[in-house]
């Protein structure tokens, strides 16, 4: 048996679509639904229905409607962007708002292999760092007993005098 509603389904992946600075997963726990079935549900919702209406009239596009607006604007002069907003009921600033997304969300997504390099680099940085402060404590007592020694030898004379 389905516990949530087809109403409250919608809602949630409205919110998710239409999200202002919160994360999917506080979205889920927001709403009392697991991470896995919300994701799970947009993904679903993104390859049954590019388009949901939100309740002000406005349509809510999916990523996949998204991106093939912007791949099908992408080299239109701005009379021809016009007339295509026009005739699919977009506007001009829903498109640059989408591609910053689009980019905002492939610079976040970092390739395995340079995020693995950067945590070995990381390592390598804390362990040199440890060892710098090593040598220094290493240098500054040298130097205090160094310091130490002279003033003895000025104090009691050299060894070698008595």
């Amino acid at each position: 048996m389905n516990k949530f509603s087809v109403e409250m389904k919608e809602n949630l992946i409205k919110k998710v679509l239409t999200r202002k600075g919160q994360s999917l997963a506080e979205i889920a726990s927001l709403s009392n639904v697991g991470l896995t079935t919300l994701r799970e549900w947009v993904k679903k919702y993104g390859e049954e229905s590019p388009i949901l209406v939100s309740k002000e009239g406005s349509k809510i596009y999916g990523a996949a409607q998204r991106l093939e607006f912007l791949l099908e604007t992408a080299k239109l002069s701005e009379v021809e962007l016009g007339a295509y907003c026009r005739s699919h009921g977009l506007y001009s600033f829903q498109l640059t708002d989408w591609k910053n997304e689009f980019m905002k969300f492939s610079n976040e997504k970092k390739d395995p292999l340079a995020r693995e390099e950067l945590k070995a680099l990381k390592a390598e940085n804390k362990s040199l760092k440890q060892d710098l402060n090593r040598k220094n404590r290493a240098l500054a007592e040298t130097t205090a007993l160094l310091i130490l020694k002279k003033k003895a030898d000025l104090i009691f004379g050299e060894l070698g005098d008595v």
